[in-house]
Protein backbone atom coordinates (compact mmCIF):
# COMPACT_ATOMS: atom_id res chain seq x y z
CA UNK A 1 0.00 0.00 0.00
CA UNK A 2 1.26 3.56 -1.41
CA UNK A 3 -0.12 6.22 1.78
CA UNK A 4 -0.77 9.60 -0.09
CA UNK A 5 -0.13 13.19 1.62
CA UNK A 6 -1.17 16.51 0.53
CA UNK A 7 -0.02 19.27 2.43
CA UNK A 8 -0.54 23.30 1.18
CA UNK A 9 2.89 24.82 0.35
CA UNK A 10 2.84 28.47 1.66
CA UNK A 11 1.72 31.47 -0.39
CA UNK A 12 -0.55 30.10 -2.84
CA UNK A 13 -2.74 27.52 -1.21
CA UNK A 14 -3.40 25.70 -4.97
CA UNK A 15 0.24 24.95 -4.58
CA UNK A 16 0.38 21.56 -2.94
CA UNK A 17 3.58 19.78 -1.45
CA UNK A 18 2.21 15.76 -2.34
CA UNK A 19 4.45 12.68 -0.62
CA UNK A 20 3.71 8.90 -1.80
CA UNK A 21 5.44 6.52 0.00
CA UNK A 22 5.54 2.85 0.63
CA UNK A 23 7.84 1.20 2.54
CA UNK A 24 10.71 0.71 0.78
CA UNK A 25 10.81 4.70 -0.62
CA UNK A 26 9.13 8.62 -0.07
CA UNK A 27 8.61 10.66 -3.15
CA UNK A 28 7.91 14.10 -2.90
CA UNK A 29 7.13 16.71 -5.26
CA UNK A 30 5.03 19.93 -6.09
CA UNK A 31 1.83 20.21 -8.34
CA UNK A 32 -0.71 22.49 -8.42
CA UNK A 33 -4.16 20.99 -7.17
CA UNK A 34 -5.55 21.78 -10.64
CA UNK A 35 -3.20 19.69 -12.59
CA UNK A 36 -3.26 17.03 -9.62
CA UNK A 37 -6.87 16.88 -10.74
CA UNK A 38 -6.21 15.67 -14.39
CA UNK A 39 -4.79 12.73 -12.77
CA UNK A 40 -8.37 11.57 -13.00
CA UNK A 41 -7.32 10.74 -16.60
CA UNK A 42 -4.24 8.55 -15.81
CA UNK A 43 -6.05 5.34 -17.54
CA UNK A 44 -5.43 7.26 -21.40
CA UNK A 45 -1.52 8.40 -20.72
CA UNK A 46 -1.17 4.71 -21.45
CA UNK A 47 2.88 3.67 -21.72
CA UNK A 48 2.63 1.22 -24.55
CA UNK A 49 1.21 4.11 -26.88
CA UNK A 50 3.61 6.21 -25.23
CA UNK A 51 1.04 8.53 -23.91
CA UNK A 52 1.77 10.59 -20.75
CA UNK A 53 1.15 13.28 -18.45
CA UNK A 54 3.46 15.74 -17.37
CA UNK A 55 2.32 17.25 -13.96
CA UNK A 56 4.29 18.34 -11.22
CA UNK A 57 7.77 19.31 -9.96
CA UNK A 58 10.04 17.64 -8.08
CA UNK A 59 12.49 20.31 -7.26
CA UNK A 60 13.17 21.48 -11.31
CA UNK A 61 12.34 18.21 -12.48
CA UNK A 62 9.57 17.37 -14.36
CA UNK A 63 7.20 14.51 -12.86
CA UNK A 64 5.31 12.14 -16.14
CA UNK A 65 2.99 10.16 -15.53
CA UNK A 66 1.59 7.10 -17.26
CA UNK A 67 -0.16 3.84 -16.60
CA UNK A 68 1.21 0.71 -17.23
CA UNK A 69 -1.97 -1.47 -18.59
CA UNK A 70 -1.04 -4.81 -18.75
CA UNK A 71 -0.36 -4.86 -14.72
CA UNK A 72 -2.27 -1.63 -13.84
CA UNK A 73 0.58 0.01 -12.21
CA UNK A 74 1.37 3.90 -12.53
CA UNK A 75 5.02 4.82 -13.09
CA UNK A 76 5.80 8.61 -12.13
CA UNK A 77 8.95 9.64 -14.30
CA UNK A 78 10.79 12.03 -12.86
CA UNK A 79 13.46 13.30 -15.37
CA UNK A 80 13.44 16.00 -18.63
CA UNK A 81 10.88 14.12 -20.28
CA UNK A 82 9.19 10.65 -20.29
CA UNK A 83 11.70 8.71 -22.43
CA UNK A 84 14.71 10.00 -20.85
CA UNK A 85 14.07 10.25 -17.16
CA UNK A 86 16.43 9.62 -13.96
CA UNK A 87 14.61 8.02 -11.79
CA UNK A 88 10.86 6.12 -11.45
CA UNK A 89 8.47 5.18 -8.85
CA UNK A 90 6.02 2.72 -9.21
CA UNK A 91 2.33 2.17 -7.41
CA UNK A 92 -0.68 1.11 -7.88
CA UNK A 93 -3.61 2.27 -9.81
CA UNK A 94 -5.99 3.05 -6.82
CA UNK A 95 -3.29 5.67 -5.40
CA UNK A 96 -3.27 7.61 -8.42
CA UNK A 97 -6.96 7.46 -8.13
CA UNK A 98 -7.12 8.34 -4.61
CA UNK A 99 -4.30 11.29 -4.98
CA UNK A 100 -6.60 12.79 -7.72
CA UNK A 101 -10.12 12.36 -5.87
CA UNK A 102 -8.32 14.27 -2.55
CA UNK A 103 -6.61 17.16 -5.43
CA UNK A 104 -10.40 17.49 -6.24
CA UNK A 105 -11.40 17.86 -3.06
CA UNK A 106 -9.15 20.31 -2.02
CA UNK A 107 -10.05 22.80 -5.00
CA UNK A 108 -11.97 26.08 -4.11
CA UNK A 109 -15.16 26.34 -6.13
CA UNK A 110 -14.69 27.98 -9.41
CA UNK A 111 -15.23 31.93 -9.26
CA UNK A 112 -19.23 32.67 -10.61
CA UNK A 113 -19.01 34.14 -14.04
CA UNK A 114 -19.04 37.77 -14.72
CA UNK A 115 -21.22 39.45 -17.08
CA UNK A 116 -19.82 40.92 -20.26
CA UNK A 117 -20.55 44.58 -19.89
CA UNK A 118 -23.79 46.37 -20.63
CA UNK A 119 -24.92 42.77 -20.39
CA UNK A 120 -27.73 42.16 -18.33
CA UNK A 121 -27.52 39.96 -14.76
CA UNK A 122 -29.71 36.36 -14.58
CA UNK A 123 -31.32 36.30 -11.14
Amino acid sequence: MVSVSIDSDGDDPAVVVVMLSAPSWEFHFWAHLSELARLRSIREADWSARRSLQIGDARGMPVHWCINKDNNTVSALIGPDDEMWHISFGMPVDTIDRLAAAAVDLLPPPDPPTPHPGQREIF
